[in-house]
């Protein structure tokens, strides 16, 4: 836990003193309070100085959030309470979590002071109204947006290998901000747009640092919000002032279309582009301000006897494939509906391709069409084909409810961010919302747990599922979360580092108890598929190594575990990620922090590691030592791992143990579908006017995932494109 008080600065707090905070009607025994609350990443605890009528300073003495996304929560917070004199306050757009926590952490170190609770939770107005005098002139704030100093995640996605801040220069005169310009942001390309162009636009017009970020696009609006809040307190600026939030408005939209497609993401962008084939009536509803969702960041997707696996040679067929994953799933998925989608897949890569799609190369076994990570792939199909059809796209709008006339399904009820009230009537509705992975509350109750890092997007809140149950869609026999190959962390940013990669390399694993649970070489072979299975059934989990191979993965990485030879088989023979292969220059920081954190330990020996772990003394010392036998004799006696991967790893002190969770991109299975697409009743019959595709529908996957790169985007595309064509023919038939 970060322990480093944040003070907020004294100007305010003596501002209120003087103007008279004692009309506040709060009534405190004078004193210094400690409280705390559950944050984002943990407690976030506060001190409170108040005298007998007013609350005077909040000082953020500890917390573990996300250095730059929380800052503004915490600068703007605490003065907005003592401007106020009330916790009743706005929270931070994109923050919500964060602000919420300091607010609690507040009421609880005050509910000792002796006040009304009931007055201090009431809304307050602001003791004073008057504000500092800016000095005039051009200022440059910095602050880091999705992507954190030093990670090398966002080079996968498009931004650079090396992260700079993002830097903003802010005008001002004596009273407002006259303008704003971003002058660099190196987060993901596709993100960065909408997120600039709303914030440079936005903060100006509404004068105020707490306007609306672009839902879908939290992190960067975030980062640009605190790089500007650096540049006007540089400017002398009263921040609380400027802490406006925006205001929604009282509006109704209606309108009348064949088709509404409820998501923007892959298989809705299928969906509109295939009914606007055959009309121009197609609205698309979009719940974030940006379109291709998880798509954007996919590289390709399988495609069975396209013109382009043809041209190279590939002898392998539909029969091939569906035998592979049906067996593979032991027939839990749907065998129609795997059928169809494979029997579409080469057609669908041939017909991406006249609409702009480029295939860099045939990936995976051969027969996976590598596209590329970035939006340009997808906003091609809205600027050439989908808008210049006639459809229209509603960003930044939230689907809330089917409108039903008996069983039939013929329109969808949505809200604007701004408020704004939308009624679309349709012939045909196409919901294409992509899982529950941002709910925790449908995690918990759908597969069992919340205990995931989400690397997927936060706005996929299961809407769509929802409304389907509503309209009574009958749900899908596997429902779970889909696991990406690497771990990481529910405190603590891993994602973003090296250490997400630390299950990947065979290294002994343990559970909770300190028990080895799984053969660790699955996490390598078949990373998301049974390697991230594996883990998912211990929850949290700890890897085991020492300080040699600690040395030796920050200067070689996992290579210098073994020769180069066996190196060189595995990148063949299981597709060993080479992103994962590098020497982890920034290990040592990052599991320093993880220890300030409390979710990693260092142990001169095995009995030291094991108690500061909280582990039942000697379950850890067993484990340890039965695996250190089993690795002497080069077999695994007990979960039957491959012995490349019994390498020395555990022979000399200091020892050190790292707790992981398993991460997710999201979730799989949900609104149960026939090859049609069309959703189907607790009567296993058709919904009338309703489809569904993506991966909030369920029966193309069997659990655990298939082992075969590019099976979520084929499904994606497929399906949204099978369930456009039906939707569109139900559409002029009714």
């Amino acid at each position: 836990m970060r322990t480093g008080k944040i003070i907020i600065p004294l100007l305010l707090a003596v501002l209120v003193l003087s103007t008279g905070c004692g009309q506040s009607g709060l009534v405190f025994t004078p004193g210094t309070y400690s409280g705390s609350a559950e944050g984002h990443n943990g407690l976030i605890s506060v001190e409170v100085v108040v005298d007998k009528d007013s609350i005077i300073s909040i000082e953020i003495t500890a917390h573990n959030e996300t250095e730059g996304l929380a800052d503004n929560a915490f600068k703007l917070i605490p003065q907005t309470i003592i401007r106020n004199q009330s916790v009743a306050v706005d929270s931070i757009s994109g923050a919500t979590m964060v602000s919420d926590a300091i607010k609690d952490a507040v009421i609880d170190a005050l509910g000792s002071s002796g006040v009304d609770m009931d007055a201090l939770t009431m809304a307050g107005k602001a003791q004073s109204t008057a504000s500092t005098v800016m000095k005039p002139g051009v200022y440059t704030g910095t602050a880091y947006g999705k992507w954190a100093e030093g990670s090398n995640e966002g080079a996968r996605f498009g931004s650079p290998q090396l992260i700079e801040p993002i830097s903003v220069d802010v005008t001002v005169d004596e009273d407002s901000i006259v303008s704003i310009k971003v002058t660099n942001c190196d987060d993901t390309p596709g993100f960065v747009e909408p997120a600039i162009e709303r914030m440079e636009q936005e903060i100006v017009a509404q004068q105020s640092i707490g306007v609306d970020v672009v839902t879908g696009c939290t992190m960067t609006c975030r980062g640009i919000i605190s790089a500007v809040t650096t540049a006007l307190e540089e400017a002398g600026a009263d921040l609380a002032a400027f802490n406006i939030p925006s205001e929604k408005i009282n509006a109704q939209e209606e309108y009348t279309v064949n088709v509404v497609v409820i998501g923007a993401g892959t298989s809705g962008s299928a969906a509109a582009l295939a009914a606007c084939e055959k009309t121009s009536d197609v609205l698309i509803i979009e719940r974030t301000g940006k379109i291709g969702g998880m798509g954007v960041c996919s590289t390709g997707f399988i495609g069975i006897d396209s013109s382009f696996t043809r041209a190279a040679g590939l002898d392998v067929t539909v029969d091939d494939v569906f035998a592979e994953m049906m067996e593979y799933s032991n027939w839990t998925a749907n065998p129609l509906l795997v059928r169809t989608i494979l029997e579409k897949s080469g057609d669908t890569a041939d017909w991406l391709a006249d609409h702009g799609y480029n295939y860099s190369r045939l990936g995976g076994y051969g027969y996976t069409h590598d596209t590329g990570k970035g939006t340009e792939k997808m906003q091609n199909l809205y600027d050439n084909y989908i808008l210049p059809a006639g459809a229209q796209l509603l960003l930044e709008t939230s689907a809330t409810e089917l409108i039903m006339d008996g069983d039939t399904v013929v329109g969808v009820k949505a809200v604007k961010d701004d408020g704004t009230e939308v009624t679309v009537h349709a012939d045909a509705v196409v919901i294409a919302t992509g899982g529950f992975g941002g709910n925790e509350e449908m995690l918990r109750k759908y597969s069992g747990s919340s205990n995931y890092f989400l690397s997927g997007l936060s706005a996929s809140t299961g809407d769509g599922l929802n409304m389907a149950i509503s309209a009574g869609a009958m749900l899908s026999e596997e429902i779970f979360p889909h696991l990406t190959e690497f771990a990481a962390s529910t405190v603590q940013d891993y994602n973003s580092y090296f250490l997400k990669y630390l299950n990947y390399g065979g290294l002994l694993q343990v559970n909770l108890e300190g028990k080895r649970f799984m053969n660790e070489g699955l996490c390598a072979e078949q990373p998301l598929a049974k390697g991230a299975s594996a883990i998912r059934t211990a929850g949290s989990f700890y890897v085991i190594f020492d300080r040699q191979t600690l040395d030796t993965l920050h200067t070689l990485g996992f290579p210098g575990l073994f020769t180069a030879a066996t190196t060189d088989r595995l990148k063949r023979d299981i597709l060993w990620r080479g992103r994962a292969l590098v020497p982890f220059t920034s290990i040592m920081d990052e599991i320093e922090n993880a220890m300030r954190a409390g979710i990693a330990f260092e142990g001169e020996g095995f009995e030291d590691l094991e108690a500061q772990m909280g582990i039942e003394e000697g379950v850890l010392v067993n484990t340890i030592n039965r695996y250190k036998e089993m690795v002497a004799q080069g077999r695994d006696d007990d979960f039957l791992k491959d012995h490349v991967w019994l390498t020395r790893t555990i022979e000399a002190g200091p020892y050190y143990a790292i707790r992981m969770e398993p991460a997710i991109f999201g979730t799989l299975g949900g609104i149960k579908v026939n090859e049609r697409l069309q959703v189907i009743n607790t009567e296993l019959k058709p919904i009338p006017g309703l489809y569904a595709a993506g991966q909030e529908t369920g029966g193309f996957y069997g659990y655990p995932y298939y082992d075969i790169p590019g099976c979520t985007m084929a499904y994606a595309y497929n399906s949204g494109r099978i369930a456009g064509e039906n939707a569109i023919d139900f559409a002029e038939e009714n």
